[in-house]
């Protein structure tokens, strides 16, 4: 195994060379859930970033501390005019990025203090610790309480500023009363859970090269996305991306895992995802991308690593072996304080057949629209979104074949498109309030409308792809959440509240959803209506 990625990463190297020389620098990511992300596209949605790319995350350091020196230059030549607020949260994250900043010229700026701060010659280094206590409390037809704690360790840096390295690792362990579900991931280990998110980047004069785990969040959308999506666990990953004008080319090579299902008994195994996609400011507030993803199970094949072949072609020449996709998307922010947003996921394209009702016709759609500081109320937002995963998308034909292959479009049982899986649709609505640069609340309804045939992601059924498919056909499990939360901050540090009413009509049991190969799989049946009150509190201190 050691000696494939060894040669992986050297094949990788040689093709990289043959780029221009234009580089995304500084490549040590930022985590997906940082509060800097919810800033960041308030801004493009006011218009003040219409020059910057924004759906191909995550994001670096560098490029967040660009985006945040724009707004300070805007702010300073008057052209934008900030709520206290604002500033106090723009305050914050030039501690956060002061090193960044300090590279584009803002070398007066303090930065934030970490348990350690190295410096030495031309390497530098941080060590964050951190303690996370989650309390999950559930009262309603069924009363549950949940424990967790976990321990991170971050630590980060480069030497002269070449190689740049990232870990991110985490111990939890978790006390419930709650049943662990009959079907879990193979690799569980309720209840003690380990994770690492460890990569090193190599900066070279054309590219930067990151192997290792990291997340990867590719297309527009706030509450999903249908194109690449975020899962955790994260996989190891070979990345490098190109930018030069207004363009942003990604390239990646990733080996996800996943179960094959046979005779009712699983078994794991490594598969392989590559992936590129390409991002386009064709004009100020108008962004376009479109990205291929194929999925390899069965051997290696060198076309994965060669960047510039369009996998549809791949595909057509290991006659079928794989599983190809493709997604667009736009962002438009065009109109003072409104971003609109929209994306398109091929699973399967078949010209001149009907895409609503022709069943090998498989694709998502996503539509979402950000307003900021509706009615001229400062720091607020208001989002909606609507996102559609018709039936059969993500498996592949390749988990039903003898012996079968792991070519579905997932990481063990999570799709890596959107969350709610196929034949399934998701209405969202939130509204933010920033109540202080650092006390933030939100209130927001979710939707879920899940249908029986057609919505698992471990069947497939070759008949019904020639045949006439339904959206959301058979039973369906409608699932609809409010939820109310706070958040307070201090540095890196914060405490946050939330409480769900969550309503399920016609839930299903988790037999019911088993895979079609077990025994004790159990029909869908209609009738069950399920609600509950949850109430959860997080505490976490990180210095």
């Amino acid at each position: 195994m050691l000696k494939k990625y060894i040669t992986l990463f050297i094949l990788s190297l040689v093709l990289v060379i043959i780029f221009p020389k234009y580089i995304i620098s500084s490549p040590i990511s930022m985590p997906l859930d940082h509060w800097s992300y919810h800033f960041i596209e308030r801004f493009q949605a006011k218009g003040v970033l219409k020059g910057y790319l924004n759906n191909t995350k995550p994001y670096s350091r560098d490029e967040m501390a660009k985006m945040i020196f724009h707004i300070l230059n805007e702010e300073q030549k008057g052209n934008l005019k900030l709520t206290k607020i604002e500033k106090g949260q723009l305050d914050e994250l030039k501690q956060e990025f002061a090193q960044e900043l300090s590279e584009l010229g803002m070398t007066s700026i303090k930065g934030r203090k970490h348990l350690v701060d190295w410096v030495k010659d031309d390497k530098n280094g941080i060590v964050q610790m951190s303690y996370n206590q989650n309390t999950t409390v559930k009262r309603g037809t069924e009363d549950h309480n949940i424990y967790k704690g976990t321990y991170q360790i971050l630590v980060r840096g480069d030497f002269n500023d070449s190689f740049f390295f990232n870990l991110d690792s985490r111990a939890s362990y978790e006390k419930s009363d709650e049943p662990r579900p009959i079907w879990i991931p193979y690799y569980t280990r309720y209840p003690w859970e380990a994770i690492s998110n460890s990569y090193v980047v190599l900066k070279l004069p054309w590219t930067d090269i990151q192997i290792g785990k990291d997340q990867i969040l590719w297309g527009t959308g706030y509450n999903g996305v249908i194109g690449l999506a975020s899962v955790d666990r994260t996989f190891d990953i070979i990345k490098f991306p190109i930018e030069f004008w207004r363009i942003r080319y990604t390239n990646i090579l990733g080996f996800p895992r996943d179960e094959l299902i046979e005779s009712g008994r699983t078994s794991i195994v490594t598969k392989y995802l590559a992936a590129h996609r390409i991002e386009a400011n064709v004009m100020p507030g108008f962004v376009i991308s479109w990205q291929e993803a194929y999925i390899l199970a069965k051997g290696f094949n060198i076309e994965l690593i060669n960047p510039i072949t369009p996998y549809q072609m791949v595909e057509d020449y290991l006659s079928d072996a794989g599983n190809n996709t493709m997604e667009g998307d736009i962002d438009v922010c065009l109109i003072p304080n409104v971003k609109f947003y929209l994306a398109l996921f091929l699973d399967d394209y078949h010209p001149g057949k009907n895409p609503l009702t022709y069943g090998a016709f498989r694709w998502a759609g996503l539509g979402g629209l950000l307003i900021t500081d509706p009615f001229g109320i400062d720091d607020i937002d208001f989002r909606a979104e609507y996102a559609r995963v018709e039936p059969w998308v993500y498996p592949h034909k390749g988990i039903i074949q003898k012996p079968p292959s792991a070519s579905s479009y997932k990481q063990f049982d999570l799709p890596l498109g959107h969350w709610i899986g196929p034949n399934a649709d998701n209405l969202f609505f939130e509204v933010n309030k920033s109540l202080t640069k650092d006390l933030q609340t939100s209130i927001s309804y979710s939707k879920v409308r899940k249908g029986e045939i057609g919505g698992s992601l471990y069947d497939y059924d070759a008949k019904a792809m020639d045949s006439e498919k339904k959206f959301l056909d058979g039973i369906i499990e409608k699932t609809q959440n409010v939820t109310l939360s706070i958040i307070y901050r201090w540095q890196d540090s914060n405490i946050k509240l939330s409480y769900s009413i969550i309503k399920i009509d016609n839930k299903q049991s988790e037999r019911a959803k088993l895979p079609s190969a077990f025994s004790g799989k159990e029909p869908w049946k209609a009738g069950n209506n399920w609600s509950q009150n949850i109430l959860n509190v997080s505490l976490t201190f990180k210095y």
